[in-house]
C-alpha cells in the first residue's frame, strides 16, 4: 500500500518545488523520511528543496543520501546530482570536490564537451594551466565551439607569453561573442605590445562598455597609454582622469594610473598636481617604481614659493625668472635662446670683474628645471661652447643635481655649477 500512495505524494512535493513553495516541500519531505528514510526519491527531492532555497549545506547531505541508494547509477537522475554537487562545491570554493564530480561524469561521457570544458576551467582556477589546456582542448575537438573555452585558452596563452597563438584563441572568442569586452581588453593589450595603438585603441574602446568596474578602468588605462605613445597627451590625460572617477576602489591598476598621470602633470608644469598623485601612489605602495625620487624631488614645492614659480611657471615667465636669477649673480643678458619648455641657454656678459685681469668677459648659462641628473658629458659640451663663442666661463644652474664625474670634471675648469640647493638659496635673494 505504501510504494502505490509515496508515488502520489511525490508528485503532490514535484507540484510545490514547480511552484516555489519550498519550506511547504520541505516539512512534507522531511515528514516522508521520519516515516521511512530508505526512499531515494524522497531524499533527491528534499535535497532539490534544500538546493532552490539555497541551504546548500543540506542539499549537499541529500543528494549524497540518494546517491547511496545505487538506483540512479549511469542515469539522467545521476548526471542532474552531480552536476549539483559540483555547482554547490563550487561555490564553496571547493574546487578539487567540484571537479571530482565531472571526472566522474566525463567517465560516464567522454567525448561530452561540457564536462571537459569544467574539468578545464577548473584546473584553471586551481592555477594549473597545462592541464586546463589538455581539457579545453579536448573540449574544442569533442564539437564545442563556446567562446568562454577561446578567452580561457586565450588568457592561459597569453600568460605563457605565447601572443600570436592568445591572439587567435581571443579572436574566435569575440567572433562567437562580439560583446565579450575582457575578450577585447586582451586583444588591446597584444595589439599594444606589438605597438599597433591605433588598433589597440579601438579594442579598449569595446572593452570600456562592460559593466565590469575593474575591467572597464583597466580599458581606459591603457586606452590611455596607448596614446601617450602617439604623443595625444592631452586625451591620454583625459583618459587618466576618467579612469579615477571611475575607480571605486585604490588596486594596482589606479596605483599605476595616478603614477602615470603625474607624470602627464610634470610635463605640464603642474607639479603640485603631480605631487598630489605621487603622494596618493606612495602612501598605497611606497616602493613603487620611483615615486619616492620624484617626491624627494618636489619635496619644497609646498614651502618655498620662489622655487615653486622656478618650477610651474609657463616659458614665458620661466625666462624672465631665469634673466632676474642671472642679474642677481653679476650679469647682463645678451641673448636667450629656448630650447624647449624646461631649458634655457643664455649669453650673457659681467657686469664689473668677476676674476682677475677679466673685465666684462662673455659666459654662457645653461638652465634646466626638469629635475634629472646632469652629467659629465653635458658640462663638456657647455664647456667647449664657452671656446665656441670666446667666452670665459659656463654656468649650469639645475634643478637636480650632478653625477660625480661632472663634479670632478668641473673641479679644474672654468665652469659654476649650481644643484638644487644652491638654486633654492639663490632665488630667495633675488
Amino acid at each position: 500500500m505504501q510504494t502505490l500512495i509515496l508515488p502520489h505524494k511525490l508528485d503532490n512535493i514535484k507540484s510545490l518545488l514547480e511552484t516555489g513553495k519550498y519550506e511547504q516541500a520541505i516539512s512534507a519531505l522531511e515528514a516522508m523520511i521520519k516515516k521511512s528514510d530508505k526512499d531515494p526519491m524522497a531524499h533527491l527531492y528534499l535535497a532539490e528543496a534544500y538546493y532552490l532555497s539555497n541551504n546548500y549545506e543540506m542539499a549537499i547531505v541529500e543528494y549524497k543520501q540518494s546517491l547511496i541508494s545505487g538506483k540512479f547509477d549511469n542515469t539522467a537522475t545521476e548526471k542532474l546530482i552531480r552536476k549539483r554537487l559540483a555547482d554547490i562545491y563550487i561555490k564553496f570554493g571547493q574546487l578539487e570536490e567540484a571537479q571530482k564530480e565531472y571526472i566522474i561524469l566525463s567517465k560516464q561521457e567522454p567525448a561530452n564537451p561540457e564536462y571537459l570544458f569544467q574539468i578545464g576551467k577548473i584546473f584553471y582556477d586551481r592555477g594549473m594551466r597545462d592541464q586546463a589546456l589538455t581539457y579545453l582542448d579536448k573540449a574544442l575537438k569533442s564539437g564545442k565551439s563556446n567562446s568562454q573555452i577561446y578567452l580561457i585558452v586565450g588568457k592561459i596563452l597569453y600568460d605563457m607569453n605565447k601572443s600570436a597563438e592568445a591572439l587567435s584563441a581571443f579572436s574566435n572568442c569575440v567572433k562567437l561573442e562580439p560583446k565579450n569586452y575582457e575578450a577585447h581588453f586582451y586583444i588591446g593589450l597584444i595589439l599594444k605590445a606589438m605597438n599597433s595603438f591605433s588598433k589597440a585603441i579601438e579594442e579598449f574602446d569595446i572593452a570600456e562598455q562592460t559593466r565590469d568596474n575593474q575591467l572597464k578602468v583597466k580599458a581606459i588605462y591603457n586606452k590611455g597609454l596607448c596614446k601617450l605613445e602617439i604623443g595625444d597627451n592631452d586625451n591620454a590625460k583625459a583618459d587618466f582622469e576618467r579612469a579615477l572617477k571611475y575607480s571605486n576602489e585604490e588596486n594596482n591598476t589606479t596605483i599605476a594610473v595616478r603614477y602615470t598621470l603625474g607624470c602627464v602633470y610634470e610635463k605640464e608644469r603642474r607639479l603640485l598636481e603631480a605631487v598630489e598623485q605621487w603622494e596618493k601612489v606612495a602612501q598605497l605602495k611606497p616602493n613603487y617604481q620611483d615615486v619616492q625620487l620624484k617626491l624627494a624631488t618636489y619635496e619644497d614645492l609646498r614651502v618655498d614659493d620662489k622655487l615653486k614659480d622656478f618650477l610651474t611657471s609657463t616659458p614665458t615667465t620661466f625666462e624672465i625668472i631665469s634673466q632676474n636669477l642671472l642679474r642677481n649673480l653679476g650679469y647682463e643678458v645678451i641673448e636667450t635662446n629656448h630650447i624647449d619648455d624646461d631649458h634655457l641657454e643664455i649669453i650673457g656678459v659681467e657686469k664689473s670683474t668677476k676674476w682677475r685681469n677679466v673685465r666684462g668677459g662673455k659666459v654662457i648659462v645653461r638652465i634646466s628645471r626638469d629635475g634629472e641628473d646632469v652629467h659629465e658629458d653635458e658640462i663638456s659640451k657647455l664647456v667647449e661652447q664657452v671656446k665656441a663663442i670666446h667666452g670665459v666661463r659656463a654656468i649650469y644652474i639645475t634643478t637636480g643635481k650632478f653625477t660625480n664625474q661632472a663634479l670632478r670634471y668641473a673641479e679644474n675648469r672654468p665652469v659654476d655649477l649650481y644643484d638644487r640647493q644652491k638654486l633654492t638659496t639663490v632665488l630667495k635673494q633675488t
